[in-house]
């Protein structure tokens, strides 16, 4: 498994920055009320990109051999996603502006503290440097 390490990890790397510019496009066109959003193709979209970014980082767990619960940097992966899913969802379906912005901006913490995580493979991310 180790010789798809690297295949694994430029297609995941890849897919969570599809999934984090679509999510900003889509979140800002929803701000801006674009009528495109109701297409079926932007409705399936985020779940297909979410979906192989997801079995991408599945197999990167068992190519690397680092797991949730174990690994305690990949369980805060885990719930920040679990965040970041939350806040995206209620983002898209909040009808008042100001719930909208409040969620878009939670997600977008939320994705950016799953990245530190990622990048630093420490629980805290980047905030373990101000402690």
């Amino acid at each position: 498994m180790t010789e798809l390490y690297l295949p694994l990890k430029h297609t995941h790397l890849m897919m969570v920055a599809v999934s984090v510019l679509f999510f900003l496009v889509r979140g800002v066109s929803s701000l801006l009320n674009a009528g495109w959003l109701q297409q079926k193709w932007a409705k399936i979209s985020p779940h297909v990109i979410d979906t192989l970014l997801l079995g991408t980082g599945v197999m990167l767990t068992f190519a690397v051999h680092q797991y949730p619960i174990v690994d305690h940097w990949l369980t805060a992966k885990m719930v920040l996603l679990v965040g970041y899913i939350i806040f995206g969802v209620k983002m898209m379906k909040a009808r008042v502006m100001k719930r909208k912005l409040m969620f878009f901006a939670l997600a977008l913490v939320s994705v950016g503290l799953l990245i530190s995580v990622a990048r630093t493979h420490h629980p805290l991310g980047i905030l373990n440097s101000l402690i």
